[in-house]
């Protein structure tokens, strides 16, 4: 019978997919899977490259309302062109358990492309401009993490699989402490009960379970949703059965790389956004329990939703 190789084997062996670049190549890392998950760590890395000299800034907000990111622009937005340059402390490390698990355990080996630059000095999960603000290097970083190792990677299984899933993990600090799922439906829409999807990251998912409401409720907070399979494992969510919606407090519903890499477009390779809270990811115990229920959350996710 023949072994399937291991995470460590598939990490060790991510260097032979880096082209010769000024970006180094443990920057931005690429682990390619054998089935139709793509896992995505944009904001876990702790490098403060001196190679990007100057952290991103806030950006300035033009006459026409559009903010500007140019490093050290005056006057300078916080409110409204706000740099969001914190670390999302210990989602690498959630992200790599995720992997494992559903390689070891699933036999799923999803791909995985991670930033180890830290935020302040290039963001993946932010449009080029603001993520980069300029700095040739860190948009070769950020080209990197998007143009060569992601589209890559939605490739493959767009060509192999055509449906497919990408989970974007993130982290928060919000009060509620919950883990909040981000579909690219805003809080206020989950307040007011959506009908329909047809403007999610799981747009496509939605059109082949039936595009109406009923979908729209199952796959948000029913028996086929993520939320109702992290529930039953213990986990705090939204949206999910217990809590559908947000009801007026802290919710993050998507960002970047759900939007750029989803289904709200075209095609059959859906997104999901995972915003891990922090009382989980600061306590280790905890960050290994949810990792192993997330993975055992995204198999059943992919086999009920047709995947699989």
């Amino acid at each position: 019978m023949a072994l399937r190789p291991t995470l460590a084997l598939l990490l060790a062996l991510s260097s032979v997919l880096t082209l010769t670049t000024a970006v180094p190549s443990d920057w931005i890392e690429y682990t390619p899977g054998t089935c139709n998950i793509v896992i995505s760590s944009p904001h876990g890395g702790s490098k403060r490259v001196s190679e990007i000299p100057d952290d991103r800034t806030d950006g300035c907000l033009d006459g026409g309302n559009v903010c500007r990111w140019e490093k050290g622009c005056s006057p300078a937005d916080g409110s409204k062109c706000r740099a969001s340059t914190f670390r999302d402390s210990y989602t690498q490390e959630i992200a790599a358990m995720v992997v494992q698990h559903l390689s070891d355990t699933y036999g799923c080996q999803p791909h995985f492309v991670r930033s180890n630059v830290h935020r302040s000095k290039m963001d993946p999960n932010r449009e080029p401009a603001e993520g980069t603000q300029g700095d040739p290097v860190a948009l070769e970083a950020w080209q990197k993490y998007h143009d060569e190792y992601m589209s890559s990677a939605v490739a493959a299984i767009r060509s192999q699989w055509v449906k497919g899933l990408v989970f974007d993990i993130h982290g928060q600090t919000h009060a509620e402490q919950w883990t909040e799922l981000g579909y690219l439906v805003s809080g206020y829409r989950l307040d007011n009960t959506p009908s329909d999807l047809a403007s999610s990251s799981i747009r496509g998912l939605w059109s082949r379970s039936g595009a109406d409401s009923a979908a729209t409720s199952s796959l948000l907070t029913g028996a086929k949703s993520l939320g109702s399979m992290l529930e039953k494992r213990g986990q705090k969510v939204v949206p999910g059965p217990t809590y559908p919606s947000p009801n007026g407090g802290n919710y993050f519903s998507g960002g970047y790389i759900v939007e750029r890499y989803g289904s709200l477009a075209s095609g059959e390779v859906d997104s999901i956004q995972v915003e891990i809270p922090r009382e989980i990811r600061f306590d280790s115990a905890r960050r290994a329990a949810f990792a192993a229920d997330l993975a055992a959350s995204i198999d059943e996710f992919r086999k009920s939703n047709g995947y699989a």
